[in-house]
């Protein structure tokens, strides 16, 4: 549907240019998108962040960003541009925030108006098994308003996949490191196009083109600047963009060291304000890159002889608006043609192109309408396609772009109809007669579609849709801008059509885990008939049986929660209920768990042969399955995953092989608290008596050896004296059953916990400024350190501990000796400071890491690896 779309409008340009080549199209009208009806402006006062230890990185900003707008924010490595996004959406948790926001002109903060927010993440957080166009499609289906119809969903879709160039990788599996997909740069417009198919008001982006080329780059914010036609705002963190790109900003922030602000204006005049401050560019200067030298002191300024970079601070505070304002009416003096249109203020001029176009189909009209009938049907419509076009199209194009002109079902186009579609290609949402149709259905708007001059009254608008917003204008409550999103429900079914989705495609993985498990089950019964002979109703057997499938299960089970959290970190600050996460993801893991369970015992069985019932020797393995998946469940919510393994094999050795064993259970099965422990922890405390009793209960064995008759009757007083109340009741088979049973519920609540509350401070709006994946934080950050700042006396070195602070908030440990390591090897380009460290006088550098002095750390290191080994640090 999409290249239909896209051939039928490539067609129509193609008659624009035959007809009036002078005429100005857009290269792509949204089709499912609909201008904004609710403006959002955002205006900050005095935003500042301190640290715990009290330096303020951020200090007294002060501005606005205008909907519909396409805003940078710019400065040095070190200057606060990431935090002061933090701090603009409440999320910079990890220090004091002050000052105010004002949204609309009405206090408030930016998560007022979550459901019409974006962020796009510097890392590239996709799902590596779904295609292009099947992630756009079920983000567009998870945070649009859901009485939204599928087909304007559909719509949506292809609009993210045009405006974002994708449409002809639609159909490709994104893939990851393991499994090459599309190209990185593509991975990064997927990565904005997620956000896009949520249709924000205001999208904040950090580094969007970080990692890609000149050529990419400019690509990605072309269709940023695009979707800013609608009215969305774009707020973006960048690092010195090229000429070209730079230009298509409307507003620039330009931060200093200590974040405090330099320029926060209009990008067309920051260069003359610099200018007028006594700089001078050089000519083919970057100005993206002048700017950046001149904030860090390194442009000589004429008129300020001893000129300093913190003096631009002072100079934006006393007199930046006022010299902004001059420059402003200078520009519009110089140039009175140029106007700085808002996103409604694109649509002049189309009656005037409307009569030229007219005149000009009147003079050709005769040649086009062979048969002279007035009209213009299949045939001759795609005859002139052909004449403009230099190529036949597809009988469907040409359906298509008839239906476009003269509505559904229709099988001629008259010339007014003609007209009227080629003149409304000036415009920013598509404007013909196929989609007005539908939008008096309800089905697609309606939109916002004045090309066309549609009486909106015709339509019966639902109150607070984005059109009747439109009519009525801007509201002076924060509720017009609340979108009613799917809630739990409508989620899940989403969730678990995605699962599903993913599932298939991870068949290779999956038969490869269910080799090793079938491995795993062939030399177990391979070594209990032929190798040790266990005697078929022995408990040894049963325990090593379920204690290695209980492994087995609880790491596989680690990926379901633990593989991906970035993703579940983004999809839940965008809305994502996380029952309804949590509920699919588990659903759809327990076909594996059935299958795993399945194999695992059935392989078992063929090569041991037991005497009972396939269904008797299997339960007991079902429920086995059934809590080591819970533990594999809670273990990934709370374990980091590099970790998980390890614990998983530990937690299942212990509560498995250890606390369930037979011969140790007597020793357990006291009276006391451990007692309690092992009953309400051990697996195989319950599993292997259900398959022990229930095989001597179908075989009655009496074995002739008197070793082999003592270990039976240990084994059936151990099991005897575990017997209770309940035991006696209801039976072991349904007492244990339901023992398990709530061990895998628990469990699972447990996991759910986990997966709510666990880790949270990881996720912020933002991601977090300082998280940055596999690599150096403050390193990226605040670039180089330089050697003196760890030398000399402590005030000189408050800035290293400020950035060790910031950086080590968050998993200190994983996270702080590769920082220093970093530091040491690419940053510390100080001579005197290496050799210091090189010759073990690394006292003269100070203890300042230590605990001791400095107290307010939370990196708890040891004070002898830090104070007696200089090669640690």
């Amino acid at each position: 549907a999409c290249g239909i779309m896209t051939q039928s409008y490539a067609f129509a340009l193609n008659l624009v240019r035959h007809f009036m080549p002078s005429f100005k199209v857009e290269k792509y009208q949204f089709r499912g998108m609909q201008q904004k009806g609710e403006e959002v402006n955002i205006t900050f006062q005095d935003l500042s962040l301190e640290l715990p230890s009290g330096v303020r990185v951020l200090q007294g900003v002060t501005g606005e960003f205008k909907a519909g707008r396409m805003c940078a924010i710019m400065g040095p490595s070190g200057a606060g541009k990431t935090t002061f996004m933090n701090v603009l959406c409440g999320k910079a948790t990890y220090g004091k925030m002050a000052g105010s926001i004002l949204i609309n002109g009405k206090p408030a903060n930016i998560s007022q108006i979550k459901s019409v927010l974006g962020f796009v993440p510097q890392d590239d957080i996709v799902h590596q098994e779904l295609t292009v166009r099947e992630q756009i499609r079920f983000s567009a289906e998870l945070r649009n308003k859901v009485s939204i119809s599928k087909q304007r969903l559909e719509l949506i879709t292809d609009d993210v996949l045009n405006v974002m160039q994708m449409d002809h990788i639609q159909n490709s599996i994104v893939g990851g490191v393991e499994q090459r997909g599309i190209s990185g740069g593509q991975r990064k417009r997927v990565n904005i196009g997620l956000e896009l198919a949520a249709q924000p008001n205001v999208l904040f982006l950090d580094e969007p083109t970080s990692g890609l080329d000149a050529t990419s780059s400019l690509a990605v914010v072309l269709s940023l600047k695009k979707m800013s036609q609608l009215g969305m705002t774009s707020i973006m963190v960048i690092h010195q963009p090229r000429y070209s790109l730079f230009t298509l900003f409307d507003d620039v922030l330009l931060l200093g060291k200590g974040g405090h602000t330099v320029y926060l204006g209009p990008a067309i005049v920051a260069k003359p304000y610099f200018e007028s401050l006594g700089f001078q560019m050089p000519t083919d200067e970057n100005p993206a890159d002048w700017f950046m030298d001149v904030i860090c002191g390194e442009v000589p300024n004429s008129q300020i002889p001893n000129f300093k970079a913190s003096m631009l601070f002072e100079i934006w505070r006393e007199k930046g608006d006022a010299t902004l304002q001059q420059l402003l009416a200078e520009h519009a003096r110089l140039f009175p043609d140029e106007q700085n249109f808002s996103f409604r203020g694109r649509q002049g001029g189309m009656g005037d192109d409307s009569m030229v176009l007219s005149r000009k189909l009147e003079e050709e009209w005769d040649k086009i309408d062979n048969n002279k009938d007035g009209v213009m049907d299949t045939e001759e419509l795609k005859a002139l396609l052909a004449q403009c076009s230099c190529m036949m199209p597809d009988d469907i194009v040409v359906q298509e772009l008839l239906m476009r002109m003269a509505g559904r079902d229709a099988e001629t186009v008259t010339k007014r109809e003609f007209v009227d579609y080629l003149c409304g290609l000036k415009g920013d949402v598509a404007a013909d007669r196929l989609l007005s149709a539908l939008d008096g259905q309800g089905i697609t708007g309606p939109h916002l579609r004045s090309e066309t001059k549609m009486d909106l009254s015709l339509f019966d608008l639902e109150e607070g849709s984005e059109a009747s917003e439109a009519v009525g204008g801007s509201s002076d409550s924060l509720d017009t801008l609340q979108r009613a999103t799917p809630g739990a429900a409508p989620q899940m079914r989403l969730l678990v059509m995605r699962m599903l989705i993913q599932w298939w495609r991870k068949n290779q993985q999956r038969a490869m885990f269910l080799g090793v498990l079938a491995g795993g089950a062939a030399v177990l019964g391979s070594l209990d008939r032929f190798v040790q002979q266990t005697a078929q109703w022995d408990s040894a057997g049963f325990l090593n049986f379920q204690t290695a499938l209980a492994l087995l299960v609880a790491i596989f089970c680690l990926q379901i929660f633990g593989s991906d959290r970035p993703l579940f970190w983004r999809e839940c600050s965008a809305g994502l209920n996380i029952l309804a996460f949590y509920e699919s993801r588990a659903l759809i893991n327990m076909f594996d768990l059935v299958i795993q369970s399945f194999l695992f015992t059935a392989i078992y069985f063929v090569i041991t042969m037991p005497e009972q019932p396939f269904g008797d020797f299997w339960l007991p393995n079902i429920m086995v399955t059934w809590v080591a998946s819970g533990w594999g469940y809670f273990i990934s919510t709370v374990v980091p995953p590099h970790h998980g393994p390890f614990i998983a094999s530990l937690v299942m050795f212990v509560i498995c092989g250890l606390l369930g064993n037979p011969q140790s259970l007597p020793q357990y099965l006291d009276g006391s608290v451990l007692e309690v422990v092992v009953d309400a922890v051990s697996i195989t405390r319950w599993s292997v008596e259900m398959s022990f009793r229930s095989m001597v209960e179908a075989t009655e064995p009496h074995p002739e050896d008197p070793r082999q008759q003592a270990s039976l009757q240990f084994q059936k007083d151990v099991y005897n004296h575990g017997q209770g109340e309940w035991s006696s009741s209801l039976g072991y088979w349904y007492l244990n059953i339901m023992v398990l049973a709530s061990m895998g519920f628990v469990l699972r609540f447990l996991a759910y916990l986990g997966l709510r509350f666990t880790n949270r401070h990881n996720l912020t709006l933002l991601g977090e400024e300082l998280r940055v994946f596999g690599g150096n934080a403050f390193g990226q950050e605040y670039g180089p350190m330089p050697g003196q700042d760890l030398l000399g006396p402590p005030e000189q070195r408050q800035n290293m501990r400020d950035w060790v602070f910031v950086t080590s908030i968050r998993e200190p440990w994983s996270r702080f000796w590769s920082q220093l390591s970093y530091e040491m090897a690419t940053c510390l380009m100080n001579s005197q400071a290496l050799a210091v460290c090189a010759f073990g006088n690394h006292q003269l550098l100070g203890d300042w890491w230590s605990p001791q002095a400095h107290i307010d750390s939370v990196l708890g290191v040891p004070p002898h690896r830090t104070l007696k080994h200089p090669n640690v640090y």
